[in-house]
């Protein structure tokens, strides 16, 4: 296999690794700085802003700057944000370093990273491609839960703040690591050198609104339920500490990680588009039984159902992708398509941050549940025929 698809997996693992510390770590580092929830939410706000500037600025520029040069220019953000977060308590100092790190509000990522990586796979895959997306978010999902775990190691010192602003130097570490592994790729560029949706096919253009118009329904549910947003809602709502909440994450995306090995297997069975909906449909049932289960351990248990089976679309939607579109439109489509993604989670921190303060503990869950189960039977009845010619090409 081409060494471009192994160090693609290294910087996955070590990305997320560090965004799951960060997703987990930064709501709870806030809320000990006594800033209030409208804080706390603003700032998720600005976590996710972050990202989509970095999908804006790929979309337009991303084939004229160049991929590589962009990787490290990301990457080098990634450091400046962990320096700062760092260095500083004061807030507009904060504000900003939350807003250039294209750090994380879920532990994992729809970024500019994830953009460009699983638009350039498909060339070094073959018809492996399902079976290495599945790796590619196993990894993801399998670093993000160790680095869950490893946000609770400031809880053993006391819960010292200096111990927790430390966490923040391991986030600038991985993105002087990226800039190095990064610089190395080869034969990630195309030869379209268009700005924004130039030089696309008519058909192209077409899919990709159609997909981020759906995209944006169901991220706008996913922007209710981060993980760090679970993270400061269990908090708030039961009391659990930042050592438990580190235990809570590392099991909840252990057993995300597993179910991304099963993905891909049932794929090659049914299809693409037939996991990515059945699939989240049950998750999503589960999302909804989460804050009606009235205590910590209901709750716990609905999620790691709702776990079970939420991200099994994931892997399966980047293989639809790469089925739908060319080599030279998938990074344009990515950037775009996950651009339409942040942009709709932005509202989400705020949302959530203004029902805690009402008590409405429920409200977000319920809200994003039933967001997300309309898209699935949209975009299933949109693309089920298309889905439907892709199997049978692929069988014979």
């Amino acid at each position: 296999m081409h060494k471009n698809v192994y160090l693609i997996l290294l910087i996955k693992g070590l990305r997320t690794f560090v965004f799951g510390i960060v997703s987990v770590l930064t709501p709870i580092y806030l809320a000990m700085l006594g800033f209030p929830p409208i804080y706390v939410g603003a700032s998720l706000f600005l976590m996710v802003l972050g990202n989509v500037l970095s999908n804006i600025l790929l979309t337009w520029f991303g084939d004229v700057i160049g991929r590589r040069r962009l990787l490290i220019i990301f990457s080098f953000l990634m450091f400046i944000s962990g320096i700062l977060l760092f260095s500083s308590s004061l807030y507009p100092v904060m504000a900003l370093a939350l807003l250039i790190g294209n750090i994380s509000a879920t532990g994992t990522e729809a970024g500019p990273f994830q953009s460009i990586e699983t638009g350039v796979l498909p060339r070094f895959t073959g018809d492996k491609l399902g079976r290495i997306l599945g790796i590619y978010n196993l990894i993801g999902y399998s670093a993000s839960s160790i680095g869950a775990l490893a946000s609770s190691l400031p809880a053993y010192f006391g819960n010292n703040i200096h111990a927790i602003r430390s966490m923040y130097l391991i986030y600038a570490l991985a993105g002087l690591i990226m800039i190095i592994v990064y610089n190395t790729l080869s034969d990630i560029e195309t030869t379209r050198r268009d700005l924004g949706l130039r030089g696309l096919s008519r058909s192209a253009v077409v899919d990709i609104r159609n997909l981020s118009i759906l995209f944006t329904i169901d991220a706008f549910g996913g922007g209710l339920v981060t993980q760090s947003l679970l993270s400061y809602w269990f908090y708030i709502r039961y009391g659990v500490s930042l050592r438990e909440l580190g235990v809570v994450f590392m099991i909840v995306n252990v057993v995300t990680a597993l179910s991304l090995i099963i993905a891909p297997l049932i794929a090659e069975r049914i299809g693409n588009l037939r996991t990515m909906v059945y699939t989240h449909i049950i998750s999503n049932v589960f999302l909804i039984l989460v804050p009606l289960a009235g205590t910590f351990l209901g709750s716990f248990i609905f999620l790691l159902l709702r776990q079970s089976v939420s991200q099994m679309d994931v892997p399966t939607r980047q293989a639809f992708m790469a089925q739908i579109f060319k080599d030279e439109e998938r990074v344009a489509a990515n950037a775009i398509t996950n651009t339409a993604r942040s942009i709709s989670t932005l509202p989400g921190s705020l949302i959530v941050g203004d029902l805690i303060s009402l008590s409405l503990y429920s409200l977000p869950f319920i809200i994003s549940g039933s967001m997300k189960i309309t898209y699935d039977l949209i975009i299933y009845f949109m693309y089920r025929s298309r889905a439907e010619e892709h199997l049978v090409n692929d069988s014979t």
